[in-house]
């Protein structure tokens, strides 16, 4: 899949405190891209109104040039927070069977 256009929205804070997003929407060939940046810009502008967009590892601003879906800043940060995930995974799943004692079967 190819990455978004870098050049296809443009976010700035106003001084208000809150944000603009701009996207362009110039499609002269009807190739379908119109909605995608206007979709693109609205989930980076619910984003930037929840939390500023920031990386869920390294608290970053995530670039602009991100999926508007992203979670992270960069692929670094994505594979240290799945390795971290999958840590905890085996160790509660080691607890949990330590907890149980003999399995017996049923008669």
């Amino acid at each position: 899949m190819a990455a978004p256009d870098p050049f296809g929205i443009s976010i700035e804070e106003l001084p208000s405190g809150g944000w603009s997003v701009l996207a362009c929407c110039f499609d002269p060939f009807n190739t379908g891209q119109r909605t995608h940046r206007i979709s693109r810009a609205s989930r980076v502008l619910m984003n930037l109104r929840r939390d500023g967009w920031s990386c869920w590892w390294c608290s970053e601003p995530v670039p602009e040039f991100r999926r508007g879906d992203a979670r992270y800043c960069c692929e670094g940060c994505r594979k240290r927070a799945a390795r971290q995930r999958r840590s905890q995974a085996v160790m509660i799943s080691r607890s949990e069977s330590l907890s149980l004692g003999p399995l017996i079967p049923h008669a």
